[in-house]
């Protein structure tokens, strides 16, 4: 069986003040966050809102999503030091291709 391009995204919803945190982060983190890169953040939206997480191609390992939870917690914490991030905030979305595109950066 393929994933025929199907993505799995582990993140959170982009509210309001989340938003705001990551409009006053420092330059320097913005790139952990405006790259299309699958190392960095990406920000996506989903049912006319907006979330940033981390994306990975389907048939992902649990231990796999447990990493990349880890992960968009401590990038999350990095930028935004003052951002408090509630333990079920973090999501799991599977995606199709034509939902993942094109992402889209936050202003």
């Amino acid at each position: 069986m393929t994933s025929n391009g199907n993505l799995i995204l582990v993140g959170t919803r982009v509210s309001n003040r989340l938003r705001d945190q990551l409009d006053a982060s420092l330059p320097s983190m913005k790139p952990f966050f405006n790259e299309k890169d699958p190392a960095f953040l990406q920000v996506l939206r989903i049912d006319d809102e907006e979330y940033i997480g981390k994306l990975t191609t389907s048939g992902a390992s649990l231990e796999m999503l447990g990493n990349m939870l880890l992960n968009v917690k401590s990038m999350l914490r990095m930028i935004c030091p003052a951002f408090v991030l509630a333990d079920d905030a973090i999501r799991v979305f599977a995606l199709t291709p034509a939902m993942a595109g094109p992402l889209a950066v936050l202003r």
